[in-house]
């Protein structure tokens, strides 16, 4: 298992790379860092180069990306606009290369949420459409592969569930197109853990907190507990990232230790 943290909620800067969080997340323990490629996108490749320079510098992977798309792009309804979403993906996978990322979430309720006049079925096809049409030969060419994430209703007004993210999944019938798994999510959603058995096979990377974002330190609340102890049982290993809001280091350890207890 390889185990990272994500600094799209955990640090207050949202223009730039937070370089002291990077800091933290080495000393902490973690193996890599997970970035918002919404962000990433923005910056020119000479900071890019400068990022990943100084990942090396700490020995920390960039494994993953998350928050694939800014929400002014359009991937559903009858105004979608998917020859803008691939000039930005040009750009965007270009940059997670440079960083040596393998794996890029796609959740970015803000581009796939369905408008009024949307049905969920047509929003379901056409994701599918797009991700296999315009993401599939992008992770082919680039060697990576794509985590379908469900949202909780509470952001998300489709793609709620993990069965949900599997008929994404299934209908695109790509290899590289795989199902992420979110503790925050779950739990707002009631999902029952033992769908995260069902699905053993087609999980590629998990996100963990509580559902608050609160990380999980010490006793973790029963719901989390039954979602590690599944995942335990189903020998995940493959790469977990922590997605909270700010914390101090010492509570970025504690939480590290808490869940890694689960899996040795």
């Amino acid at each position: 298992m390889r185990y990272g943290y994500a600094t799209g909620f955990a640090s207050p800067i949202k223009t730039g790379i937070d370089y002291p969080l990077l800091n933290s997340i080495k000393a902490a323990g973690y193996d890599f860092v997970e970035f918002p490629l919404a962000l990433l996108s923005t910056l020119a490749l000479d900071e890019c180069e400068r990022l990943a320079g100084t990942l090396q510098t700490l020995g920390l992977g960039a494994d993953s990306c998350c928050n694939m798309f800014p929400a002014n792009l359009r991937i559903t309804g009858p105004s979608h606009d998917w020859a803008a979403c691939l000039s930005y993906l040009d750009t965007a996978f270009l940059r997670m290369r440079l960083l040596g990322a393998k794996k890029v979430v796609f959740g970015s309720t803000g581009a796939r949420n369905i408008p009024t006049g949307t049905t969920q079925q047509e929003g379901f096809d056409q994701v599918a459409e797009f991700v296999s049409t315009c993401i599939v030969p992008l992770l082919k060419r680039f060697d990576m592969v794509l985590a379908m994430e469900p949202i909780g209703t509470y952001e998300a007004n489709f793609l709620n569930t993990l069965d949900d993210g599997m008929r994404i999944v299934d209908s695109v019938r790509d290899p590289r197109v795989r199902l992420l798994a979110d503790s925050v999510h779950m739990l707002y959603e009631h999902e029952d853990p033992q769908r995260l058995r069902t699905y053993a096979d087609k999980l590629e990377h998990i996100h963990i907190c509580e559902n608050d974002r609160a990380l999980p330190l010490g006793e973790v609340s029963p719901g989390l507990k039954q979602i590690l102890l599944t995942l335990a049982d189903i020998g995940y290993d493959k790469t977990l990232s922590f997605e909270p809001m700010p914390y101090p280091m010492g509570d970025m350890m504690s939480a590290l230790r808490t869940v890694k207890a689960f899996f040795h």
